[in-house]
């Protein structure tokens, strides 16, 4: 998933590789010991920063809550540590980096969404519903061991404004597909309705991918459920 040009990072407009630009939130301090050291500019440089993340996502895949170490990581993309050291002050700061990666994922599935026909009935509706689902359930199943990284920049205060800027983002593309279904429906009501979608979505994905997967899937039913009462009311479909 994280291997070449990584397609929803190219497209974003803010921030160097395809992150928004939150560093002047976070603390000094912090952002030294987390943001990577060396912004690659050639190709090559991109390709090397790729092989690391996509070591250290197969190490987290293959090892669950075990971080895996620089040198594993190192060795798994087939480089020196001091290589990786080139664009990564730590290992934190590789998960940091593959973390925002999976939250830049979301805004590419929900604009799918938007640029789709617009539906103009209740079962059309529901099978745009049903083809998120698909969509942002694969991005949370393929990367259930990140998830400790996503929860830790919610807890940690310096952090957080990485979240919030992917979490701004996700709340106003949610609205716009709504304001797409029903363009009438008032900003105000849509960007609610966006931010409740978001909420129950993720915190109830939380708790599934922390049982087994029969339960993870009963629990995206119970979530679509809820987003169908939650916002068919506001929308008039027939």
């Amino acid at each position: 998933m994280y291997s070449g040009q990584h397609p929803a990072l190219v497209s974003r407009p803010c921030g160097e590789r395809g992150h928004p630009a939150v560093k002047r939130s976070l603390d000094r301090k912090t952002r030294i010991a987390l943001e990577p050291r060396k912004q690659p500019r050639q190709q090559r440089s991109s390709k090397v920063v790729d092989r690391i993340l996509d070591a250290a996502l197969i190490l987290t895949r293959e090892q669950g809550t075990r971080t895996p170490t620089t040198l594993a990581i190192a060795q798994r993309a087939g480089l020196s540590v001091g290589s990786v050291y080139q664009y990564f002050p730590n290992k934190e700061a590789i998960l940091l980096d593959l973390a925002r990666r999976w939250l830049s994922s979301f805004p590419e599935v929900i604009q799918k969404r938007i640029n789709a026909p617009r539906p103009t009935n209740r079962d059309e509706f529901r099978r745009e519903v049903r083809k998120l689902f698909i969509d942002t359930s694969r991005l949370y199943l393929d990367n259930a061991t990140l998830m400790p990284v996503v929860e830790a920049i919610s807890g940690n205060a310096d952090l957080r404004p990485i979240q919030d800027e992917y979490d701004k983002q996700i709340i106003a593309l949610y609205a716009a597909w709504l304001q797409h279904v029903k363009p009438s429906l008032e900003e105000k009501t849509a960007k609610r309705l966006g931010l409740l979608m978001m909420e129950v979505g993720h915190a109830c994905r939380l708790v599934g991918l922390k049982r087994d997967r029969k339960t993870f899937d009963l629990i995206e039913d119970d979530i679509e459920a809820m987003w169908l009462a939650l916002v068919s009311p506001h929308l008039n479909l027939d």
